[in-house]
């Protein structure tokens, strides 16, 4: 069996059992998306999946997880000759014993069940403890009465589950910032619908690689809309290069996806727009125009990397392994973009181009 461990959700005071429940939920779904048959309790401060080990590493890439250790369910007396059979054939440098009464009405304190096990581990095994730097740790869980067992603890992304604040749609470029923008929403409780406006067929296998990856962070698959990005912004590269202002391209460019992506959000039932927006790094990200191409949809826009710089993501990417997709294709250069582009757009100047687009 599983130990589940969650925090965030702890502390949502009169929504917590509709958050755990959410969890449960999606653990449940990942887990039959994998074909995996599970049973999963749900106790105060934990959530116990019965489940083979393998599961440990889906459980743990659920939003909402904290971590997971795989453990032996036992009656606290039993806890000794358990140990005694599981650990034949290891000799670690150091040890400690580290135990959590979830159940605060069991008789013995933590303290004492960490000295109670660790005097019969140096007595049956000659092991030296090692309470601050060890080299194994024994975990021990107190939950409803029952000790559980474990030697591992494997960290999940913590956060809220995924579907809890609802839908949004995700802009997904292929680049590194999108999918990290993605994931972070997730992070955050919402079931995310990611759009990507292909320019090769390279960086659509690309994307759709992403969105399989952040699909293990989600309880059921994400869902991929694919639109041409020639057919999306032709229109505009011709209106612009005919008023000779061809410099406001990528401006135009990301209104033109916002719009639509505006579009997809009201039919799909979607609460805003997510993008991989970093303050400055790029033409279109510049504050003037950030301001300009906000203005230009009615949707509210997320940007959770605005105040992030490139090695901060890329840090993410390189964790939640979207990274290492991004270098299949890492030089995907817009064929629309402009020798020269501009980088403090003013909104009345916006305004009046866009109307006169409209007279071609």
């Amino acid at each position: 069996m599983i130990i589940v461990r969650y925090g965030e959700i702890s502390l949502k005071r009169g929504k917590r059992k509709i958050f755990e429940r959410k969890l449960v939920e999606n653990i449940k779904k990942a887990l039959e998306k994998n074909d995996i048959d599970c049973k999963i309790k749900n106790v105060r401060g934990r959530i116990l999946v019965y489940a083979p080990e393998q599961a440990k590493t889906i459980i743990s890439n659920q939003p909402g997880v904290v971590s997971v250790s795989p453990a032996a369910e036992m009656e606290y007396e039993e806890v000794k000759e358990y140990l005694k059979k599981r650990l034949q054939g290891l000799n670690p440098e150091s040890f400690k014993v580290e135990t959590q009464r979830v159940d605060k009405s069991f008789p013995l304190k933590s303290t004492e069940i960490n000295e109670d096990i660790g005097e019969f581990i140096v007595k049956n095994f000659g092991w030296t403890v090692n309470l601050t730097d060890p080299e194994f740790v024994i975990g021990i869980e107190i939950i409803q009465g029952k000790a559980y067992v474990f030697f591992e603890k494997i960290a999940g992304p913590g956060g809220l589950p995924v579907g809890i604040e609802g839908k949004a749609i995700a802009l997904i470029s292929g680049g590194i910032d999108s999918p990290v923008a993605a994931f972070l929403m997730m992070k955050r409780g919402v079931d995310i619908i990611a759009l990507h406006f292909q320019q090769t067929e390279k960086g659509r296998r690309v994307v759709e690689k992403m969105v399989k990856l952040l699909s293990r962070y989600s309880p059921e698959d994400i869902k991929l809309i694919v639109e041409s990005h020639y057919e999306l912004l032709k229109p505009y590269v011709l209106g612009l290069n005919r008023l000779n202002r061809s410099e406001w391209t990528c401006v135009f460019c990301k209104v033109a996806m916002l719009r639509r992506a505006e579009e997809i959000a009201i039919k799909e039932g979607a609460l805003g727009i997510i993008t991989g927006d970093s303050l400055g790094q790029v033409a279109s990200q510049t504050l003037h125009n950030l301001y300009i191409e906000t203005k230009s949809v009615d949707f509210p826009i997320y940007r959770p990397l605005i105040g992030f710089d490139k090695n901060e993501t890329i840090s993410i990417a390189k964790k939640i392994g979207t990274y290492e997709i991004f270098l299949e294709n890492p030089h995907c250069n817009c064929p629309f973009r402009p020798r020269h582009v501009i980088t403090q757009g003013n909104y009345e100047e916006f305004r009046d181009i866009l109307s006169k687009l409209s007279d071609f």
